[in-house]
């Protein structure tokens, strides 16, 4: 079976950017990333996990040089790359960055971490990447610490391994901070946009998404679309590689 993004119904409900919160949630990331870590336009961006590119067309033209980097490569990498001369795309693994030490000024990683089996290696990585002071600017889902086994057990979770999706690599919030701990990081902000996830479920069921019963059979109820506040949340945190 497809991955649960690749899938047609899931990107006709979900947009072009194939995640929770879509661009006003990137625009929120740039936001904090300046008045947290004074990230500004001209900074060299990675975004990690780009898929077909809709972050990187948001930001063509404002002022970022841009890396596109997915394990995939897409049709339009070349179009997006013509109309753009600051932005650049690379087919490889987000776990191995094939990036020099010290490179990067900012690190866009949206809805990625959760789908890979090793995210501490990852983050590593873009720390190892980032130059010092740099930023990492990331969105995921996480896990309410006061779920139950009804709503998030390993019942749950293997019933949603079913359409590949990343809630099984979701994470409680206070494990996601010890990842980014402890790959080096220091965390300034963490904001909830849960809604945005609770948006993204409902939509798959409004559109018929064929993908959605993998969402919300076994508890997966994707920020409370079936039982209020949901199982799953989702959330955006602003890091910073300290300087020496």
């Amino acid at each position: 079976m497809n991955a649960l993004w690749e899938q047609d119904d899931f990107q006709r409900a979900a947009g072009e950017t194939w995640r929770p919160g879509g661009l006003a949630l990137t625009r929120r990331a740039l936001e904090l990333g300046a008045r947290c870590c004074g990230f500004a336009p001209g900074a060299r961006l990675l975004d990690m996990g780009c898929g077909a590119g809709a972050s990187l067309e948001f930001l063509a033209g404002r002022g970022y040089r841009l890396l596109g980097l997915d394990r995939r490569g897409h049709a339009n990498w070349a179009e997006r790359a013509g109309r753009d001369a600051a932005t650049a795309f690379l087919r490889a693994d987000a776990a191995r960055l094939p990036l020099a030490e010290g490179c990067l000024d900012g690190v866009l990683c949206e809805c990625v971490l959760s789908l890979l089996p090793d995210p501490l290696a990852a983050l590593r990585d873009c720390h190892r990447a980032l130059r010092p002071g740099g930023a990492l600017l990331l969105s995921d889902l996480f896990r309410r610490a006061d779920m139950t086994e009804g709503e998030g057990g390993p019942a749950a979770r293997l019933a949603c391994r079913e359409g590949t999706s990343c809630l099984d690599g979701a994470r409680p919030r206070a494990e996601w901070d010890g990842l980014l701990a402890r790959a080096g990081f220091l965390l300034h902000c963490f904001e909830d946009h849960s809604p945005a996830l609770a948006d993204l479920a409902a939509r798959l069921v409004w559109y018929g998404a064929g993908a959605a019963p993998h969402w919300l059979r076994g508890g997966c109820t994707c920020g409370g679309v079936s039982s209020g506040r949901g199982a799953f949340g989702y959330g955006l945190w602003i890091a910073q590689k300290e300087c020496s």
